[in-house]
């Protein structure tokens, strides 16, 4: 009982957390909207109730802002998510989406439906094509890294120089064939919300589903993972099977996300190390708060990014890295990380 009560507490919080990062974020902007406007147009659309709501308040939050916002909360959430797992089934303190090269990999993809599939998918395809190519790009490097040891460090490392490979490529490929239907090279780095639409928003969250729905089940495997794979090994656990099925469900959640937002960076490591922190290195627990802390990170990011820069747009990515990468330094000056 104490468990789902806490698991209950951490959800209810968290989306607490949520609705308000999102009502900051679709009332933040170039144009001013007042809090009281976006709730009322949140209502109408939201609730079965009928309001007087001026249109161009109306356009603005529910057409512009909202998948905006929403697209950065699932994005965050999915990342989140993805830092605990590859934190715990790699035992690296610091392991996420981009340090492994996931985000390189699924950004290929990304590339491919930007180019090949606008014409009949727009954006969504993008997210597709991340999807899969995150999928595929986590088990191909799971191959080589075993192909030459099988260890989590062999993993990483593999995925480091496969990433900057790929993410060298990917901006070389973006610059060279001038497509404006191609997002530049920043949203390649630092990502990007300024396109978001609600299909991209809607694809998304059919990724995420699929990929929290497909962890959560794996939360006490993932514990003995965290354990090391040889003791995980001597108590039954069939650690290359799991391996495979966590690491094509964190390519997954990552592929969407690049495909819809772009790499935003140093998400997982804040969502996973501060999840860790708050309610212990259990993933039934840290599972759900690094969702959560993910998805608020990025929309608080975002939100950071209209505010702090009048006239422009910065990439979402950018503020995260500065704050995840100040983060990082902390830990390590505190020892909290081995170095």
């Amino acid at each position: 009982m104490k468990l789902r009560r806490s698991t209950a507490s951490i959800v209810l919080v968290g989306l607490l957390c949520a609705i308000v990062a999102v009502i900051a974020s679709v009332s933040v902007g170039s144009v001013s909207v007042s809090i009281a406007d976006s709730l009322r147009v949140l209502a109408v659309h939201l609730l079965p109730i009928d309001l007087d709501v001026p249109p161009l308040p109306d356009a603005i939050v529910w057409n512009i802002r909202m998948p905006r916002a929403i697209v950065a909360l699932l994005s965050g959430s999915v990342l989140g998510v993805t830092g605990t797992v590859l934190q715990g089934s790699l035992k690296n303190p610091i392991a996420d989406a981009q340090l492994v090269g996931l985000s390189s990999t699924a950004a290929v993809g990304a590339l491919l439906g930007f180019w090949l599939g606008y014409a009949s998918g727009g954006p969504t395809i993008a997210v597709v094509a991340g999807a899969v190519a995150g999928v595929v790009g986590a088990l191909g490097v799971r191959w080589l890294a075993a192909r030459i040891g099988g260890e989590p460090s062999r993993f990483i490392l593999v995925g480091i120089g496969a990433g900057l490979g790929l993410g060298a490529l990917v901006a070389t490929a973006s610059i060279a064939i001038h497509d404006p239907r191609i997002p530049d090279v920043t949203f390649w780095f630092f990502g990007g919300l300024g396109a978001a639409t609600w299909g991209v928003a809607g694809v998304l969250a059919i990724a995420t589903a699929l990929t929290l729905g497909g962890i959560m089940p794996l939360a006490r495997r993932l514990d003995v993972l965290s354990l090391g794979h040889e003791p995980a090994r001597h108590v039954g656990v069939n650690v290359a099977t799991t391996l495979a099925v966590v690491l094509a469900l964190v390519g997954l959640g990552t592929g969407a996300s690049v495909g819809a937002a772009g790499v935003i960076g140093f998400v997982g490591l804040v969502g996973g190390r501060v999840a860790a922190r708050m309610v212990g290195p259990h993933h039934k627990l840290a599972i759900p708060a690094s969702a959560f802390i993910g998805a608020v990170f990025v929309v608080g990011a975002d939100v950071a990014g209209r505010v702090g820069a009048r006239g422009f747009d910065v990439p979402v990515g950018l503020t995260t890295t500065v704050v995840g990468g100040a983060y990082l330094v902390w830990l390590i000056a505190r020892n909290k990380v081995p170095v």
